[in-house]
């Protein structure tokens, strides 16, 4: 009886170490799918800014210099402006550089970049089912080792 008795601590002791052990992978997986769903939320916000950007920039093509405009400048602001040209676009191409751009151009670079950044998003939101689903399975496990 002190054998069989000494088996079950020792399967006990198996089971609980196993029970921490799935405990600390569902929480490292649960940080990683918050950081990465953070993660996702600013690319789907840098794809909006991009979409405005071209779209702003399709009707400054409409546009011709002299005409006025109404820009914000934050803090549900804007102010009253005379467009000069509408043929310069400045973009941020990376590194704090700037470059002044036609307007078809502008377009054809802030397409492009969307483009990366939706392959991103996509990549991640794969990542991040993967990441769901092992945590499931780990969820399914501990449910085991706790009935």
């Amino acid at each position: 009886m002190e054998e069989s008795e000494k088996e079950l601590t020792e399967k006990e002791r198996e089971q609980q170490a196993e029970l921490q052990s799935l405990l600390l992978k569902l929480r490292q997986y649960q940080a990683q799918a918050e950081q990465m769903s953070q993660e996702l939320l600013f690319v789907r916000q840098a794809i909006s800014e991009h979409d405005k950007a071209i779209e702003t920039i399709k009707q400054l093509k409409k546009m011709k210099a002299g005409d006025e405009l109404i820009v914000p400048i934050g803090a549900n602001s804007s102010i009253y402006v005379t467009l000069s040209s509408t043929d310069k676009i400045i973009v941020r191409v990376g590194g704090g550089v700037s470059a002044e751009k036609n307007p078809d151009s502008s377009i054809e670079y802030l397409s492009g970049m969307k483009t990366e950044l939706e392959n991103s998003q996509r990549e991640m939101t794969s990542v991040l089912q993967r990441i769901e689903q092992e945590a499931q399975t780990l969820q399914a496990r501990l449910q085991e080792l706790s009935a």
